[in-house]
């Protein structure tokens, strides 16, 4: 009873007033015998059909109309009312080390894959794809249309970014600025990267989002072998992980990932979100037709009267 809530509050108004009509008034009970003859005649004859004043069941039944109407409803805190406030948000590296080919036939076309990979399993949640080397640009802008997010996917190589680098800061601070914009209660950021740009800002970046419910996962392409012109660092990806409360999945030779151990289908839901402001997704589930089951009885009962 205590999560009940009443949508439309004032049909109590109406209903208190009849209710208190019920209570206080009532009619004869009348029988058409008692049109035509003396009372103590009645009596005489038909001393069982004498009753006294009866309550008028019809205010009853108007009362709990009423109380039908005031919309009495019950939050429903269940995950998919949220869903539409969670996002997906990918961070692809096109930076000068993605074009290596260690990574069969490049890192940064097995990013691709992974990408659209990613965008494919979206479902209902918006997917924002946004792209850092020197710089960092949101390219497809949070949406459900999957077509638009492979259309840009498909054009990630390296040099669409003049500007050298692997400035991930710049890119989670692009990713925030979709989070606030877009009042996402529960983003899932996505790394596609060979650890270009993570240092202690991008570190301290993740943490920081990590706090606010926005989990951060890596996907990492190439290998850790320092024979290799790029080396990524496993043990500042696994920092960096641990700091956005994500995990970790590296490609193999040949650009395969396994996407199973992202649990990628489960939903980051709170009941304390029922309690934030500005959220207005919430399901609400009727109650008004357990009060108008009250009234079949009381139709019943006004019926057997009028016949009796």
């Amino acid at each position: 009873m205590d999560k009940i809530v009443l949508l439309q509050p004032w049909w109590l108004l109406p209903a208190s007033l009849l209710l208190v009509a019920f209570i206080v008034t009532a009619t004869p009970n009348r029988s058409d015998w008692q049109r035509v003859l003396h009372a103590n005649v009645l009596r005489y004859l038909l001393p069982a059909h004498i009753a006294k004043n009866q309550r008028n069941y019809g205010f009853l039944i108007a009362a709990l109309a009423c109380v039908a109407l005031s919309n009495p409803v019950v939050p429903t805190a269940d995950a998919e009312t949220f869903r539409h406030t969670q996002g997906w948000i990918i961070l692809a590296d096109v930076s000068r080390s993605m074009s290596l080919t260690d990574v069969t036939p490049s890192r940064i076309s097995a990013m691709r894959d992974a990408a659209i990979e990613l965008a494919s399993r979206a479902n209902a949640n918006s997917t924002t794809l946004i792209i850092y080397a020197g710089d960092a640009f949101i390219i497809a802008p949070p949406s459900f249309d999957t077509a638009n997010f492979y259309e840009n996917a498909n054009l990630l190589e390296y040099g669409i970014i003049p500007s050298d680098g692997s400035n991930l800061t710049r890119a989670l601070s692009l990713a925030w600025s979709v989070i606030d914009s877009s009042q996402l209660v529960n983003a899932r950021l996505f790394i596609l990267s060979d650890t270009g740009g993570f240092n202690t800002r991008s570190d301290a970046a993740i943490a920081r989002l990590a706090a606010l419910g926005h989990q951060t996962d890596l996907i990492l392409f190439g290998s850790d072998d320092s024979t290799n012109a790029a080396p990524f660092d496993l043990t500042v990806a696994s920092q960096l992980a641990e700091s956005g409360l994500g995990n970790i999945i590296v490609a193999d030779a040949l650009g395969r990932i396994s996407l199973n151990k992202l649990s990628l289908n489960k939903l980051n839901f709170d009941n304390s979100l029922l309690t934030q402001t500005g959220i207005t997704t919430l399901r609400w589930s009727n109650q008004s037709h357990w009060i108008l089951l009250l009234v079949l009885p009381l139709l019943l009962l006004m019926f057997y009267r009028e016949i009796r």
